[in-house]
């Protein structure tokens, strides 16, 4: 590997003791002949989180316990032109770095992307279908429908990224703002950092965004609820102008 990493995985924590070693575990185990390196931000957990962590990643403390502020925070102390976000309960495949870098260095013009979620309860059939992997779980129906929802998001011109995996280049990370900081009673920050990203596209005339149909993570259906979202929905639209203001707020110049 070189000195210098060309991805950086950034996993955002706070008393993720029951899932983080796993997480970690999946992304030490990469077959991947691109130097990457893997960062723990940790919002001050109480639990075992850390210990843990550090066993496998570099391992930074943010002086908040908040989402958008301990990634911003790690972001400088990284390397990476590519920035790979994941949450702490978020599996990947052995070639998920492999193909999103390929995926990057075959377009140029792709800003940032998000790759298929699958929701997951520990408990998943694997299966080989000629040189694609697939994975089934007791979610599938939801799993397609959110595949099918993003798609034509993206298809429309109004891409979303999936805030438990996010992928953007760093120079880009940079131009929109880097993640907003919502008020606390507010949720959406990946919803706000696609919005950056599409303002951003519109004003420099370059740029896309989107999810990728072939590549897929599994991640936990812990906080799955209709009710939260429902609540999130109604957030969005009743609060609307503060969501766009945070988004429309990019560093780029002409």
């Amino acid at each position: 590997m070189n000195h210098k990493p060309k991805i950086s995985v950034i996993i955002p924590t706070y008393n993720e003791e029951t899932h983080i070693k796993e997480t970690l575990i999946a992304v030490k185990k990469q077959i991947c002949n691109i130097s990457y390196e893997v960062i723990v931000a940790d919002g001050q957990s109480s639990d075992r989180t850390v210990s843990i962590a550090k066993d496998y990643a570099k391992v930074y403390i943010s002086p908040e316990n908040s989402k958008s502020f301990q990634l911003n925070f790690v972001i400088p102390k990284t390397c990476g032109t590519l920035l790979v976000f994941l949450d702490a309960d978020t599996l990947i495949d052995p070639y998920f770095l492999q193909n999103v870098y390929r995926i990057f260095e075959k377009d140029k013009n792709l800003f940032a992307c998000s790759a298929r979620v699958k929701y997951y309860d520990g408990k998943a059939i694997l299966f080989k279908l000629g040189s694609r992997r697939f994975t089934i779980t007791r979610y599938f129906f939801l799993n397609l429908n959110m595949h099918i929802w993003y798609f034509f998001k993206t298809l429309l011109g109004y891409p979303e990224l999936i805030g438990c995996n996010i992928i953007v280049r760093r120079e880009i990370f940079f131009k929109t703002g880097g993640f907003k900081q919502l008020p606390p009673e507010l949720i959406g920050m990946d919803k706000v950092f696609s919005d950056s990203l599409i303002y951003l596209s519109r004003k420099m005339k370059t740029g896309r965004i989107k999810t990728l149909n072939f590549v897929s993570v599994m991640t936990s259906g812990r906080s799955l609820s209709t009710r939260r979202s429902i609540g999130r929905i109604i957030q969005y639209y009743s609060k609307k102008d503060i969501y766009h203001n945070l988004a429309k707020d990019v560093n780029w110049k002409e």
